[in-house]
C-alpha cells in the first residue's frame, strides 16, 4: 500500500468518526432541550413540513456529490462538519486550486484543498468570535445596517466563484452556464420562483449530461485521429 492510499485510508477513518460525533451532537441538542424543558415536538407540524426537509435532504446529496471532484476527501470531510460550504470553503478551495495551478485530481490538489478549508475554518471563527463582541453590544444597529445588502451577498459570493470555474474549466462550464442563466431569466421572466433546491439538481444533471456528450466526442475525435 502506497503512501496515498495510507493518507486516504487516514483522512476516511478520521472524517467518518468526526462526522458521527457531529451528526450525534446536533441530534441531541433537540433531545436534550425537550428534556430539560420537558416538552415534546409538535409531531404535526413536523409531518406538515416534511416536504420541506425532503427538499433539504435532496440539496444536502447532491452538494455531497457535486463538490466532492472540487473539495477532495479531506477538504470535503472538514467543509460538510464546519458548514458554510458554497459561500467560504468551496470559494477558498477553488482560488487556491487556480492560485497554486494544481492538477485535477492529484495529490498536490488534494492537500492544497485541505489545508485551504482548515486555514478557512480557523479564520471564520476567529472572525466571528471576534465579531460577537460588537454584535452583542450593538445587534440592532448592525442588523439595520447590514440589512438592506444581505440579500445580495450569496449571490456576488456565487459570481465570483462562477468566474473562477468559467475561466479554469470554461469548456465544462460554459453550457451548464448558459442553460442555468437562460432558466433562470425565463422562471424570473414569467415570476415563477423554482428555489434553489429545484436549480442545484438540475444544474448538476445539466453538467453531467454535457460533461458526457464531450466525452464521446472526445473518444471519436480520437478515434478519428488514430
Amino acid at each position: 500500500m502506497n503512501d496515498r492510499q495510507n493518507f486516504n485510508n487516514e483522512i476516511h477513518k478520521l472524517g467518518r468518526l468526526f462526522s458521527a460525533i457531529s451528526i450525534a451532537v446536533i441530534a441531541l441538542a433537540p433531545v436534550v432541550f425537550c428534556l430539560i424543558t420537558k416538552t415534546s415536538p409538535d409531531w404535526k407540524a413536523i409531518l406538515k413540513a416534511f416536504a420541506f426537509i425532503l427538499g433539504y435532504w435532496a440539496i444536502g446529496l447532491v452538494e455531497a456529490v457535486s463538490y466532492g471532484p472540487l473539495l477532495g476527501s479531506g477538504g470535503q470531510y472538514q467543509a460538510f462538519i464546519t458548514g458554510n460550504i458554497a459561500n467560504l470553503k468551496l470559494p477558498c478551495a477553488v482560488n487556491a486550486q487556480t492560485i497554486l495551478n494544481t492538477k485535477q485530481g492529484s495529490e498536490e490538489e488534494e492537500i492544497v484543498t485541505t489545508i485551504s478549508v482548515s486555514v478557512s475554518t480557523i479564520v471564520t471563527t476567529l472572525i466571528i468570535v471576534i465579531g460577537l463582541i460588537p454584535l452583542s453590544l450593538f445587534s440592532e444597529g448592525i442588523v439595520k445596517a447590514l440589512s438592506p445588502v444581505s440579500p445580495y451577498v450569496i449571490p456576488a459570493i456565487f459570481g465570483g466563484l462562477g468566474v473562477v470555474l468559467l475561466s479554469r474549466y470554461f469548456k465544462l462550464t460554459i453550457a451548464p452556464f448558459i442553460i442555468c442563466l437562460a432558466i433562470a431569466c425565463v422562471t424570473f421572466a414569467l415570476k415563477i420562483d423554482i428555489g434553489q433546491s429545484t436549480m442545484i439538481p438540475i444544474g448538476m444533471g445539466i453538467s453531467v449530461i454535457s460533461a458526457f456528450i464531450m466525452y464521446k466526442l472526445r473518444q471519436k475525435k480520437n478515434k478519428a485521429v488514430e
